[in-house]
């Protein structure tokens, strides 16, 4: 599986607002709002969509993506 960079802006509670994959080799800075931090980190291509969907959250205390409950 392929791995893929991503920016991950992420509200207080962990709940992803939006998540960017930059083209290779661009230099992209990516802001969050009020409230909000980015988290940069690798993860397999296919589980972007699933990121997107809100199936995840940010645990920014470990700085990694959980699941979330169901």
């Amino acid at each position: 599986m392929a791995t893929v960079r991503v920016s991950i802006v992420h509200d207080d509670t962990g709940r992803i607002v939006s998540v960017s994959r930059p083209a290779e080799n661009a230099n992209v800075i990516v802001l969050s709002g009020d409230g909000q931090s980015v988290l940069e980190t690798e993860v397999d291509e296919e589980s972007v969509n699933d990121l997107v969907a809100g199936k995840h959250l940010v645990d920014a205390g470990n700085k990694k993506i959980v699941e979330k409950a169901p």
